[in-house]
């Protein structure tokens, strides 16, 4: 049996070991590889656009506190909450789309979803019988600012924040159907109470002299009495950014006015050289003695009327 030396020895070469060929293969392949690793690697991502985007459309700040005395007395917190949106393209253009489908018209500026009732100049305007009326004001492409002093309406918002502007009308108008409901209700709970205790039926804009406690909505398909007159919607506000400037300039303008007047009769007087005319005839008639003679005679005068003394009172009365 030879040895792993004489092997060696018989083998062909100068003499290398059996692994040299896989060294020498490896030897080739890592300059491949090494010259390929300090090249810089470039990726591209595109966000989809639209419903997908996964860009920030709103955020919202709340801060609340409580006394100790407020806890004692089971008084709501005092909260104030602050809410950033921004409404894109994608869904303005929806809106005006589903309008013209629905309602078969030519598109026009105010087209779309309307604003919840703290957005709205006259909130009332949101029940009337045209739904197009001039008064109501509608989503627009652009950023909004929400502000809030209610827990309530601060609850809400979150919620709101997990639905579209088309699932938000919906959920507006719903709750406006629900709050006809209760106003119907109400009315009529409140005149046959007034005709049990009374016996009369009250007139129409009478005072009512019933007053209950309880939430205005309706709990497992049971109305309960009132529980207050202001809803959450009535402590918050909804701008579009930046707000309107022109109803805060018409005012100031108004009073710069006849400032601009003197300003342009002015500017007019210089264009036309009549200052140029008058500040040369003041030079020249300076010049002359006539100045130095009006002011001698005025200091004469003023010297002599010192010298009588005060006037007599008869002569003051006879004047």
């Amino acid at each position: 049996m030879d040895s792993p030396e004489a092997e060696n020895k018989d083998s062909p070469g100068t003499g290398l070991s059996p692994n040299t060929s896989v060294q020498s293969t490896a030897r080739k392949e890592s300059p491949g590889r090494s010259s390929m690793w300090p090249l810089p690697s470039i990726s591209v991502t595109r966000h989809p656009a639209g419903k997908l985007s996964p860009q920030t459309d709103e955020r919202c700040f709340s801060y609340c506190s409580q006394t100790t005395r407020g806890r004692t007395e089971g008084r709501e917190p005092t909260c104030r909450s602050v809410c950033f949106r921004r409404v894109f393209a994608h869904e303005v253009r929806t809106a005006i789309a589903h309008d013209e489908a629905l309602k078969g018209k030519t598109p026009q500026k105010d087209y779309g979803y309307p604003l919840p009732p703290e957005g709205q100049p006259n909130p009332d305007s949101l029940s009337s019988s045209s739904p197009k009326s001039d008064d109501i004001r509608y989503w627009e492409e652009g950023w909004y600012l929400w502000t809030s002093r209610s827990r309530w309406a601060a609850q809400e918002r979150l919620d709101l924040m997990m639905w579209d502007l088309d699932r938000q009308a919906h959920w507006q108008q719903k709750k406006d159907q629900v709050q006809k409901e209760w106003d119907d209700y109400w009315a009529q709970h409140q005149r046959q109470a007034e005709e049990q205790i009374y016996g009369t039926h009250t007139t129409k804009g009478a005072s009512n002299s019933i007053q209950l406690e309880g939430t205005p909505y309706p709990v497992d398909g049971q109305m309960l009495p009132k529980q207050e007159d202001r809803y959450p919607w009535q402590d918050s506000t909804l701008i579009k950014l930046p707000p309107p400037i022109t109803p805060l300039l018409e005012p100031i303008r108004d009073l710069l006015s006849p400032s601009f007047k003197v300003l342009t009769t002015v500017q007019r007087s210089f264009e036309s050289g009549a200052h140029a005319e008058l500040a040369a005839r003041m030079w020249e008639k300076a010049r002359t003695p006539d100045p130095f003679i009006l002011a001698s005679t005025v200091c004469r005068k003023m010297w002599e009327k010192w010298k009588e003394g005060p006037p007599d009172s008869d002569t003051t009365s006879d004047i």
